[in-house]
């Protein structure tokens, strides 16, 4: 037959096997309706038949397809058994112990530590401690300083509470493409105040985000889908809470909470950590705002990093990589660049840790400028923040790094003279920005009252760095008080706008300037007080401590500042009722606070010192409090630094 059947033409081939009954799908049941639809015995019904007309090979095929369906049955049924009989708990990780998280030494903690070690003498001093009420606040205190600078649930470096692993295949939960259309069209004639300012400020770029979800021509990222969310969840959240006319049509509430559903879950995920994009970058300091949002600066410093490092890795940082850009999107890159910059400098002296992005390797230009009134004030804002943020980390890596620390007194001198003329000549530049016809005024000049008190903060960091290289005595002097002093009253003048603005909450001015600014300067305004028995500065402690109990509640990162805050200032009543003076030298008509070699930062740090200080007790420590070493706080003051994120056990904003 070989023969035969190699001379077969196509035709004769063709005609011969479409005389041939095609294959009918069995259903399985008794008799199997398709087979008698067909008009044949049905396969089921009768498995002799089955052997006998149809071929070996095939049968063979359908006998595994068969055996593959019934295995891929059984483990589902086995899976869906294990999920019930587990509960719901089983889809979400456990909370586990994570490691220490390293902080440098320039935040409130390590100067509240040095300031509560200053009125200990004080009220040591002949007899002064003998007072019940002032001992009883030093000991709470010590208390509320044992600070965890670990935090004890994973749950502190995430959004989401299931892996984001277990969910990316499955996530087409998407908004509904009407309101996706409605928001396009909303942003192209009401420009947002988000996109005014910082991140982005193309409304286009919106568009093209969504246009690739929506409307796909070639496969859709886990950063496409994390970035369109982050944006559009921003901006589902400034629509509702102005009130916008979208909230009549729309179930905005509804649409926002899955909206963050599921840009949670994305952000979280290997790819946006991992794969530098623009996608990936733009959705990971929208993790950053928001994690902002909520208080946590350990997911804060994961999204910065990867920020960080992904902008490096596509060569953000050089004006080289803008000019032989073909895809049209450099000036959103060059924004995307700067405001990871300007987050990650600003953490770094506030964290104590030094910056990723390094000045000396930067050359890129910084965000156009537009010349439209109305949006120009935002931009040159913008333009300062970066400027002012180079000058943070200027403070960190010239006085507060470990190479800086080492430097000579008349070099460190030199430093902060430096440092001194550039931040007060950017201070009168900032303060030249005309606003006069900048859309959305009145929220326009809150923000630049939240500047003065970053501006402030910032500058008692520069004045209040120790000397270290023992060649003189460290001290306060009077230029550092009168700045701190100013620090507080732009903080209460800026609270109180916030309280009025019909926009701003107190959660976001407790997430966004009050946390976001070192307080140092009310450990300085302490030391003060007790060292010159000033009772307009105790006045201006108790002010602020009542503005801080309107704050109180919003996170556990604002009680706690709340309870240290109005502990100092306890012990500063205490302290000043009994006219003595603290450890050091204060002269009054230099009004400088002076430390000497026996009576000083470096005295502190011995062990018989730190132990009497202590103590054992710790029966009224808060549930969320857990012991630390308290010695490394102690002993952080000795290099000069703070240490931001551990005044709040790794669960708020730098202080």
């Amino acid at each position: 037959m070989a023969g035969p059947e190699r001379r077969e033409t196509i035709q004769a081939r063709r005609h011969r096997l479409s005389v041939i009954p095609r294959a009918i799908r069995c259903d399985r049941s008794v008799p199997c309706s398709n087979c008698q639809a067909s008009g044949i015995t049905c396969e089921e019904a009768n498995p002799a038949s089955r052997s006998e007309t149809r071929p070996r090979p095939e049968r063979d095929l359908q006998g595994q397809i068969r055996r593959l369906e019934e295995r891929l049955a059984s483990l589902e049924k086995k899976q869906l058994t294990t999920q019930l009989s587990t509960g719901s708990e089983q889809a979400v990780p456990q909370p586990t112990r994570v490691a220490p998280v390293y902080e440098g030494i320039s935040s409130f903690t390590s100067q509240s530590m040095l300031a509560s070690d200053v009125a200990q003498k004080t009220a040591n001093s002949e007899g002064a401690g003998e007072h019940l009420d002032l001992k009883s606040s030093l000991d709470h205190l010590k208390t509320l300083l044992q600070t965890a600078t670990r935090s004890s649930f994973a749950t502190e470096y995430r959004m989401s509470r299931v892996p984001a692993a277990q969910l990316l295949p499955t996530m087409d939960n998407l908004l509904p493409i009407d309101l996706i259309i409605a928001i396009l069209k909303e942003i192209k004639t009401n420009r947002p105040i988000f996109l005014c300012s910082y991140v982005i400020n193309d409304p286009a770029l919106v568009e093209r985000l969504c246009q690739r979800v929506y409307f796909p021509t070639e496969p859709i990222s886990t950063a496409d889908l994390a970035s369109m969310h982050g944006i559009l969840l921003t901006l589902l959240k400034e629509f509702t809470i102005l009130g916008n006319s979208l909230c009549q049509r729309f179930d905005l509430k509804a649409h926002m909470s899955t909206c963050e559903q599921n840009f949670n879950t994305l952000v979280e995920s290997y790819d946006v950590l991992a794969v530098p994009s623009f996608e990936s970058i733009f959705a990971l300091i929208m993790g950053f705002i928001k994690a902002q949002d909520e208080a946590k600066p350990l997911l804060c410093c994961t999204f910065i990093s990867a920020a960080a490092t992904h902008c490096q890795m596509l060569g953000c940082h050089r004006e080289i990589t803008y000019r032989s850009d073909k895809t049209g999107n450099s000036e959103n890159m060059r924004r995307l660049f700067w405001t990871t910059y300007l987050f990650e400098k600003h953490m770094s002296l506030y964290f104590g840790r030094a910056s990723s992005m390094q000045d000396f390797d930067i050359d890129a230009q910084y965000p156009a400028i537009t010349t439209d009134p109305a949006v120009r004030p935002w931009d040159e804002s913008f333009v300062m923040g970066i400027r002012l943020a180079k000058i943070q980390g200027e403070i960190y890596d010239k006085l507060y790094s470990a190479e800086g620390s080492k430097s000579s007194y008349s070099e460190r001198t030199r430093r902060i003279h430096g440092i001194h003329f550039d931040i007060h000549h950017w201070y009168t530049a900032f303060k030249e920005i005309d606003a006069s016809n900048v859309n959305n005024q009145h929220i326009f000049k809150i923000t630049r009252d939240s500047w003065d008190m970053l501006y402030y903060s910032t500058y008692t960091s520069l004045l209040r760095a120790p000397i270290t290289s023992g060649e003189v005595d460290a001290e306060l002097n009077t230029h550092c008080f009168r700045v701190a002093r100013l620090s507080l009253q732009s903080h209460l003048r800026c609270f109180g706008k916030f309280q009025t603005s019909g926009f701003h909450s107190n959660a976001d001015y407790a997430n966004w300037v009050l946390l976001f600014s070192s307080f140092t300067p009310f450990i300085v305004i302490f030391l003060h007080a007790i060292a010159a028995t000033s009772s307009d500065d105790i006045q201006l402690l108790t002010e602020v401590v009542d503005s801080l109990q309107h704050i109180r509640s919003v996170s556990s990162s604002s009680e706690r500042l709340y309870q240290i805050c109005s502990t100092f200032l306890q012990i500063a009543k205490g302290l000043v009722r009994t006219k003595q003076s603290c450890a050091g030298t204060y002269n009054e008509f230099e009004n400088s606070l002076q430390f000497t070699d026996d009576a000083g930062p470096m005295s502190i740090f011995e062990p018989d010192c730190l132990q009497g200080l202590l103590g054992t007790d710790t029966s009224e420590q808060a549930p969320y409090l857990a012991n630390r070493d308290i010695y490394a706080i102690f002993d952080s003051w000795a290099t000069g630094l703070p240490t931001g994120m551990s005044l709040f056990g790794g669960n708020a904003g730098s202080i």
